[in-house]
């Protein structure tokens, strides 16, 4: 049993050291254009570019 827990914890271990960050994309809708990682509902379009900032800069 504990050779499984052992195994479970180096397995989450490895998982969270090859994590990469989450980019962050300018949308536009309608009327305005704002800075998510993801769509903030239906009729909004990404732009181009990737950003690692929440404010949408490099």
């Amino acid at each position: 049993m504990s050779r499984l827990i052992a195994l479970l914890s180096l397995s989450l271990a490895l998982g969270t050291a090859i994590a990469a960050p989450a980019y962050y994309y300018r949308w536009q809708g309608d009327s305005r254009i704002v800075c998510a990682q993801t769509s903030p509902g239906p009729g909004w379009t990404r732009l181009h570019g990737a950003f690692v900032k929440s404010d949408c800069s490099i």
